[in-house]
């Protein structure tokens, strides 16, 4: 009776859920042995990364712009931006057309 927690969708065993977590925690600390071994604090490594700049003295004039902070997210998707920018009318009606269709187009898939 200990080894299976009933509930009104089936039984849950114990074991299995306790073998998982044991398993995944044994990964977990796996993947965490397998970093870096020379980190030394209070060294240049522990300074922190401002886009390649100097570290402002003054932590209110600290600031990563979006440009910086997302730039390889942005790079990866470059094709994307590119045909949403080819696309872009800055019309409202334009953009509601695109709802519309969308919304249609959903709808026929939910009732196939």
């Amino acid at each position: 009776m200990l080894d299976k927690v009933y509930s009104g969708f089936g039984y849950w065993d114990v074991f299995i859920w306790l073998l998982f977590f044991a398993i995944s925690a044994a990964l977990v600390l796996f993947v965490r042995s397998m970093g870096r071994n020379d980190y030394k604090e209070g060294t240049d490594q522990d300074e922190i990364f401002y886009g390649s700049n100097p570290v402002p003295e003054d932590g209110a004039d600290m600031g990563v712009p979006a440009a910086s902070a997302y730039w390889g997210f942005v790079e990866a998707l470059k094709p994307y931006y590119n045909a949403l920018i080819d696309i872009h009318s800055g019309i409202a009606s334009d953009y509601v057309g695109y709802f519309v269709l969308t919304v249609a187009i959903v709808a026929v898939l939910v009732l196939l």
